[in-house]
């Protein structure tokens, strides 16, 4: 198949999943029917899966492609879409509404906090395909493996969260040992406990019980009560851990950089860039911090006005890439951020 009878196929899908989208809001807003509408969209992104590999193998893989992942929400009405559009030449952002199929199955009933987040999500993903003028194409990324990848990722996931704890092999181990907060400080090991990131805005001048209990907080709000403190710390940690595995697996499988918005998980990312990149770690890295550093500082409010395709074409006529990229200093990120700082004033100036 050809890259462009490829690429008319995937234009196809995106029409065909925002009728499906549009179809199932009224379940999707009803608490009682998440599951259900979660299902269909989970069922309609599987049937699809052999032309999305294709796609991501043969075109995404050739392109200087960015995916915007690890979010619950874009918000295209207050103008997200303009920084995601500042780096590469295709823009993906990847969909967690089928992921969300698979965690609400472990709930006899979706947790209320989980099915506010699948209406925002859904909503959000209409105004991308309807709104986007095309440039911004919704795909779910790190739901397109394979039953078999799924297992050996989280099995990596399990290895991971396991090497944060002294004497803690393996999650039985870890279930047999780590049910409370007490024992969690026990055998979690000292020299992570200040480099690891629990939860958004996570202190590390608090003490390290007082983090564990905010992080198990946090949990509670989000799947509800009825675990052991164990339990809400394993999905507090394990979580982000597994998106930055399933991110950086799709980066390095893809040739794609990714844009994180949840910090946690861009965290862990760097933390584990290296295992995923050997040759050129050092190239994937700076396309990391460049990227989401000009997410974070860009204000788009001032091209709000300005038509999607204008600024992108003007984004390409001020080689924004290569200039951004020209500033990354290798371990020094203030001169960095001061280098992007300067840029985006230059670019300010050049829309004028």
């Amino acid at each position: 198949m050809s890259n462009c009878l490829l690429e008319s196929k995937i234009k196809e899908i995106q029409l065909q999943y925002l009728d499906l989208l549009k179809d199932m809001m009224p379940m999707i807003d009803d608490e009682k029917y998440v599951k259900v509408a979660l299902d269909s969209i989970s069922l309609f992104w599987r049937k699809k899966k052999p032309v999305i590999d294709m796609y991501l193998l043969y075109v995404v893989k050739e392109k200087n492609t960015v995916f915007y992942t690890a979010a619950t929400y874009f918000d295209v009405e207050n103008g997200e879409q303009y920084p995601f559009l500042l780096m590469g030449d295709l823009h993906i952002f990847d969909d967690p509404l089928g992921r969300y199929c698979e965690i609400c199955h472990r709930f006899k009933d979706a947790p209320k906090a989980l099915a506010e987040k699948v209406y925002i999500c859904a909503k959000d993903n209409i105004d991308i395909l309807e709104r986007c003028e095309k440039l911004v194409l919704v795909l779910p990324l790190r739901f397109m493996g394979t039953s078999k990848e799924e297992q050996d990722f989280s099995k990596i996931g399990e290895d991971v969260f396991c090497s944060f704890f002294n004497n803690i092999p393996d999650i039985n181990a870890y279930q047999e040992n780590c049910s409370t907060i007490d024992e969690i400080a026990e055998h979690f090991k000292c020299e992570y406990q200040d480099t690891v990131c629990l939860f958004e805005y996570d202190n590390k001048n608090m003490n390290f019980k007082d983090r564990v209990k905010k992080a198990i907080d946090i949990q509670k709000e989000l799947v509800g009560d009825g675990y052991e403190e164990g339990v809400y710390f394993y999905f507090a940690l394990f979580g982000p851990l597994q998106q930055a595995i399933d991110i950086l697996l799709v980066a390095a499988s893809y040739n794609a950089v990714p844009l994180i918005r949840y910090p946690v998980a861009l965290h862990n990312a760097y933390l584990l860039l290296p295992n995923f990149f050997k040759e050129n770690h050092d190239e994937i890295e700076a396309r990391v911090c460049v990227f989401n550093s000009l997410y974070k500082m860009f204000d788009q409010s001032a091209y709000l006005n300005e038509s999607l395709s204008e600024f992108y074409d003007r984004v390409k006529q001020f080689s924004f890439e290569t200039k951004a990229l020209s500033c990354y200093k290798a371990g020094n990120p203030k001169q960095t951020l001061e280098h992007l700082h300067s840029l985006v004033e230059d670019f300010n100036m050049y829309k004028e």
